[in-house]
């Protein structure tokens, strides 16, 4: 008897404590730390947008609880549906706290609190309600601001869709674009011969050009070797003797300068030259006055008469 009632002592055991085992682990599955004092708040939302129970509740970043339950009420479907929040009992919620309800990114709704203080120094007791605040997210702004331009600019794609479908068809196009394709050709046909022509034409330019680029360079060269000082100390000298000369010139020095002033002797060299040409005049006229020759070394009496009367 002892050991039957033992035994069943021993399941019994068995039993509570699997059922324990199951209580605290799906607990803590969930994230609910059922060993943590905690303390219970309520918010009220006119939908929840998927959240969950169980969905970890945030502040900053920080998870600070969970929710325990959401309370729909199915006797009248418009009233909020109460959502009860399960937080840390260290957690102090002043007055001017929301709960911020936020779509997330990938569908679902994340929950997190806002601890703001409105200034009059009360704090939140457990039990009490939280005022309640829905952020839109992307989808949100995606389905109530993208998505009625999109159903706006649908008709115009068709339009325009239906407008590119006719032009595609017109034969003018088709010619274009063969205009097109023979232009292609052409630019690269010229782009050849440019090609040619720069290898063929303008590469000996260039080094011609180069060539006269070195003479210069030698030329400059050659001039910076050159002393200019030298050279310039020269001219002034020649200038100098130029000057000194035009000087006698002027105040009657030396043969030049009496060959140009003095009147005598520029008379004298008028008469010569009178005379000079008197005599060549003569000479054309009577030239036997002046040049006599004979083919035999005797000479004709008459001849030397006449030499001699000329003398």
């Amino acid at each position: 008897m002892n050991f039957k009632y033992s035994r069943e002592f021993l399941i019994g055991l068995c039993v509570i404590a699997t059922v324990a085992i199951l209580y605290f682990g799906i607990h803590y599955l969930k994230g609910v730390k059922v060993m943590t004092p905690s303390n219970l708040y309520y918010v009220k939302f006119e939908n929840v947008n998927g959240l969950l129970e169980s969905s970890k509740i945030m502040s900053r970043g920080v998870a600070v609880g969970n929710v325990h339950s959401i309370d729909y009420n199915y006797k009248d479907p418009t009233a909020p549906v109460v959502v009860r929040l399960n937080c840390d009992n260290q957690l102090v919620l002043p007055k001017g706290t929301k709960a911020l309800l936020a779509c997330e990114l990938l569908g679902g709704a994340a929950l997190s609190l806002d601890l703001k203080s409105d200034g009059s120094g009360d704090n939140y007791k457990p039990g009490d309600t939280i005022p309640s605040l829905f952020v839109p997210g992307m989808l949100d702004a995606v389905s109530n601001e993208i998505m009625p331009r999109i159903a706006e600019i649908i008709p115009q794609l068709d339009s325009l869709m239906l407008s590119l479908s006719m032009i595609s068809k017109d034969q003018k196009l088709s010619q274009s674009i063969s205009n097109f394709y023979d232009i292609t050709n052409n630019l690269k046909g010229a782009s050849a011969k440019f090609n040619a022509m720069m290898s063929t034409e303008v590469q000996p330019l260039l080094s011609d050009a180069r060539t006269m680029v070195n003479t210069f360079n030698k030329v400059g060269s050659n001039l910076s070797q050159v002393d200019f000082q030298l050279t310039f100390t020269k001219v002034n000298s020649t200038l100098t003797s130029f000057n000194s000369l035009s000087d006698e010139i002027q105040n009657g020095k030396g043969s030049i300068s009496l060959l140009l002033k003095d009147p005598s002797l520029y008379n004298n060299l008028s008469n010569t030259a009178n005379s000079a040409n008197s005599l060549l005049q003569d000479l054309e006229k009577n030239p036997n006055r002046y040049v006599q020759f004979s083919l035999f070394s005797r000479k004709k009496k008459g001849e030397t008469d006449v030499a001699e009367s000329a003398k």
